[in-house]
């Protein structure tokens, strides 16, 4: 199977800062020369890129071919914190030289005034001389409020960096089951996905994240694929959070896509690895919770989507019947229109996979992501009669360790076997 080559997308991504980067700095130099500041404020932007560069290079190879330690992920989040923000103030700078460049256009264009005449009242020749500096002195200003206000896009990525990352937040739902056994109503499932331990600087994030599992006290835990970014031996920041994670009914799990950027030998060692936590992972198959003589259908595909097709959904429900109460996880929130939905008799799909974007708004009952416009069903819940898709948000990141609007996610659902009134 052809595996994205991230080692290159890196290099890519990278190339494309680095100018933007360059392009900034540049128009820094010239307000510097301009308002006559010292030389050093430009230098020394120019010497903080260089190392922000030799910096980010560094990364690429420890995050792709190693294990990031702490003080790797320390040194990703200053790089992301110099190079985002750019993105924003790039293409404002880009428009303005636009704009100065259609004005001279148009200046070129217009005819040449007549020269004035030296019987021209001398209050008009004052006026006209006074105007220069004037205009002159409104540039400077302007230039000036322009490059303070270059601190904003600093400001909200240093707060998605350093606040709204692992500012986890919780997620409750009801959800009309059908087919669910009213021995069954009530109990409540929660979700988590996307863990990324690579991304994680040490324990201490999963740590807090596990503390709000258990006081939440779910009856079964799923966690629905991306255990890491690439290796398996990212668990071990993570290992003993993971092992403790526990439920009376049981910790489920399925697989992601990045769960099989390895080798066939790492991929194994992943899944053992996490079956060595006590968590049952559920590749093509599916397992029956039982209160007495009623039972409760939870299934995991492998998976498919994002160019990987591991998923056997005929093998994962083989036994199935239309009359089971089913919870299936399923990575790629584009399977469920896919075999799913109006396809088979699953009544509510787990899925994770987008991240929620990782940059977003969300308020007032408004959501707005990127994501949206790369997936159909890109966050929270979605409906189609009886049958339902939850995506989450995730809990790690993929690329750049930033949050923008979008808070890392853990989703507890209520089951109800009828609908509830208020």
């Amino acid at each position: 199977m052809h595996q994205p080559n991230f080692v290159s997308i890196s290099i890519i991504i990278g190339f494309v800062q680095v100018v933007l980067d360059l392009y900034v700095l540049w128009q820094f130099q010239r307000f510097v020369r301009r308002q006559h500041l010292s030389a050093w404020w430009s230098r020394s932007m120019w010497i903080v890129a260089a190392l922000m560069s030799a910096v980010y290079i560094y990364i690429v190879v420890q995050r792709h071919f190693f294990r990031m330690s702490t003080i790797d992920a320390a040194l990703f989040m200053v790089v992301s914190l110099w190079l985002l923000p750019k993105i924003v103030i790039a293409p404002v700078l880009i428009l303005r030289d636009i704009g100065a460049g259609l004005r001279w256009i148009v200046g070129k264009m217009r005819p040449t005034s007549a020269p004035t005449l030296p019987s021209e009242p001398i209050a008009s020749r004052a006026m006209q001389a006074d105007g220069e500096p004037k205009t002159e002195a409104r540039r400077a200003f302007l230039a000036k409020a322009g490059w303070a206000t270059a601190v904003i896009p600093y400001a909200i990525v240093g707060d998605g960096i350093f606040r709204t990352l692992y500012d986890f937040k919780v997620y409750s739902h009801e959800v009309l089951l059908a087919n669910l056994p009213r021995a069954f109503d009530g109990m409540r499932v929660l979700q988590i996905s996307d863990v990324h331990a690579g991304s994680f600087p040490d324990h201490r994030p999963f740590q807090e994240a596990r503390r709000i599992i258990e006081s939440i006290k779910p009856d079964v835990i799923v966690i629905t694929g991306d255990f890491v970014n690439f290796l398996p031996n990212e668990l071990s920041v993570i290992a003993k959070e993971l092992a403790a994670l526990h439920a009376p009914m049981g910790v489920f799990a399925s697989l992601g896509n990045h769960d099989h950027y390895n080798q066939p030998s790492d991929h194994a060692r992943l899944v053992s690895a996490v079956r060595g936590f006590d968590i049952d992972l559920l590749v093509n198959d599916h397992r029956r919770l039982r209160i007495g003589t009623d039972e409760l259908v939870i299934a995991g595909i492998d998976n498919t989507g994002f160019k990987q097709h591991f998923g056997d959904l005929g093998k994962a429900l083989q036994g199935v019947t239309e009359e089971d109460a089913v919870i299936l996880m399923a990575h790629d929130p584009t399977f469920w229109d896919k075999e799913i939905r109006r396809h088979a008799p699953v009544g509510l799909t787990l899925s994770g996979h987008t991240h929620g974007g990782q940059f977003g708004i969300q308020m007032l009952g408004f959501e707005w992501s990127p994501a949206q416009y790369v997936y159909k069903q890109w966050a929270g819940m979605y409906s189609d009669g009886d049958q339902h898709l939850y995506v989450n948000r995730g809990l790690g990141t993929v690329g750049p360790p930033i949050r923008i609007g979008i808070n890392p996610e853990i989703t507890v659902f209520t089951l109800r076997s009828t609908p509830t009134t208020a």
